[in-house]
C-alpha cells in the first residue's frame, strides 16, 4: 500500500507545522506499525484535484487517475488517506477514470480497526464505492 497526504493535510507548512511538507511520514509510520507493508513513492504529496471536485471534474479525474496509475507503478494494491476530499477524489472518481484495475482507497481509521481486531462492519468497507474486501480477503486481513 502507499499512503498518500495528498496537498491539503500538509500545507501550508506554517499552518499544519509538519515537518516534512515534501516527504511526510506520519502515516507511513503509522501504518507499517499495524503490520502493512507500505511503498515509498514520490507522489504522497500531489493534488488530486482537491476542492475542483465540482467546478472542474475533468481535472480532478486526471490528476487522481495519474495517481492511482503511480501508486500501481510503485508496486500498491491499495492507498491509505486521511481526507475526506481525497477520499472522495480518488475512490468515488475511479469509475470514470477508465483505468485498466480499480484500486481500494481506504481511510487510515478504517486499516486501524482492522488491525486492532474491530468487526469488520466497524471498519465501514461497505461504504467505500472500491471494494476493499476482495483484497483484504486474500491478503488474509478479513
Amino acid at each position: 500500500m502507499v499512503s498518500y497526504y495528498g496537498c491539503l493535510l500538509t500545507r501550508p507548512p506554517q499552518i499544519t507545522e509538519v515537518e516534512h511538507p515534501e516527504n511526510p511520514t506520519d502515516m507511513d509510520e503509522l501504518m507499517s506499525a499495524l503490520g502493512a507493508e507500505v511503498k515509498d513513492w514520490s507522489y504522497k504529496t500531489s493534488c488530486c484535484g482537491a476542492a475542483h471536485s465540482l467546478s472542474r471534474p475533468d481535472i480532478v479525474v486526471n490528476l487522481s487517475k495519474g495517481l492511482i496509475e503511480h501508486a500501481r507503478e510503485a508496486g500498491a494494491e491499495a492507498m491509505v488517506v486521511a481526507c475526506p476530499l481525497c477520499h472522495m477524489n480518488l475512490d468515488a472518481r475511479q469509475m470514470q477514470m477508465e483505468l485498466e484495475d480499480t484500486m481500494p482507497i481506504l481511510y487510515f481509521t478504517q486499516v486501524m480497526a482492522l488491525a486492532l481486531g474491530l468487526p469488520e462492519k466497524d471498519a465501514v468497507l461497505q461504504k467505500n464505492l472500491v471494494d476493499a474486501r476482495p483484497l483484504l480477503k486474500e491478503k488474509k486481513l478479513l
